[in-house]
């Protein structure tokens, strides 16, 4: 007959069988989970370290772009504008390494920069005070239509640019400004110094968010009273605008091929080809040309 005890020590053996056999399923388990997490881990090293070293590479090459940038590209403008007077036009919002991009390539051309104007997110016109008071500057009847105000405004600084300041105060420049529409920097003689013949008018715009002023409602339409007026303009934009005015521009019959248009002026060729393409305009007063990577463009840069 079979005791008591013995009944126990079966189970105690049963039981201690079953706990061995859980810790050593356990510890081979645990030890395959750790050699998994360690060759992740030093995948992970390795990942971070040819990470580190493109970084690395990346910033020599962007050191030595911007060194042959440096050296060359005055030399490829030099003297391409000379004596030439440029009045800067952009926006607020616009992207500002475009805006220094393009001031420099000017002044390395030999042009002057007479003044840069900034349009001001006012001139959004998202208020009724901002509409009533800009409908004031311009003395005109506000018309509650945002869009109508715009082109109302840039025909009149269209008109202000091509004619120059009026001999009876007050100036439309001064007007803008102490409204809040314009900011005007430069211009060593005052606004009296900004407009009339022998100025070329730059448009620049871009920015990588929308813009409070959209180009398309101001810059675009102050650029075709530009040409209306015949003088000189070239709208730009930088090649990763969320806000594009450059096409539209292209696609209307009475501004395409009568002024320079460039939609990657925040690239070396988009501020090669706005130097070289207002020298053919001056050089042929109303032939112009499209020029970047975007639709309507004819080439990358004018001919040197």
């Amino acid at each position: 007959m079979i005791s008591f005890r013995f009944h126990l020590v079966s189970i105690v053996a049963v039981f201690l069988a079953l706990a061995l056999g859980i810790l050593v399923g356990t510890t081979v388990v645990k030890q395959g989970i750790i050699e998994d997490l360690k060759n992740r881990t030093d995948a992970a090293v390795k990942r971070a370290d040819d990470a580190r070293k493109q970084v690395v590479d990346l910033k020599a090459d962007l050191s030595a772009a911007q060194a042959f940038e440096g050296l060359v590209l005055p030399a490829l403008v030099d003297g391409q504008l000379a004596g030439t007077r440029v009045v800067l036009i952009t926006e607020q919002d616009a992207d500002v390494s475009a805006l220094e991009g393009t001031r420099r390539i000017l002044t390395d051309a030999g042009a002057t920069v007479v003044a840069e104007m900034v349009v001001t997110n006012r001139m959004g016109l998202t208020d009724d005070r901002s509409q009533a008071d800009l409908a004031s500057v311009l003395g005109v009847p506000n018309p509650n239509d945002p869009v109508q105000l715009d082109r109302d405004a840039a025909q009149a600084l269209s008109a202000r640019l091509a004619d120059g300041p009026s001999s009876s105060p007050p100036d439309l420049l001064d007007s803008l400004h102490s409204g809040g529409f314009l900011v005007i920097r430069g211009g060593a003689g005052g606004n009296k110094d900004i407009g009339g013949a022998g100025q070329v008018i730059v448009l620049l715009a871009g920015s990588s968010h929308p813009p409070t002023v959209d180009p398309g409602l101001f810059l675009a339409p102050l650029a075709g009273a530009l040409v209306e007026a015949e003088r000189p303009v070239a709208a730009a934009e930088s090649d990763s605008t969320v806000a594009s005015f450059v096409p539209l521009l292209r696609s209307d019959d009475s501004l395409d091929g009568h002024m320079v248009t460039v939609d990657n002026v925040d690239e070396v060729p988009g501020r090669v080809a706005l130097v070289l393409g207002l020298r053919d305009l001056i050089a042929s007063p109303g032939s112009g040309g499209d020029y970047g990577r975007k639709a309507g463009a004819s080439a990358l840069i004018p001919k040197p």
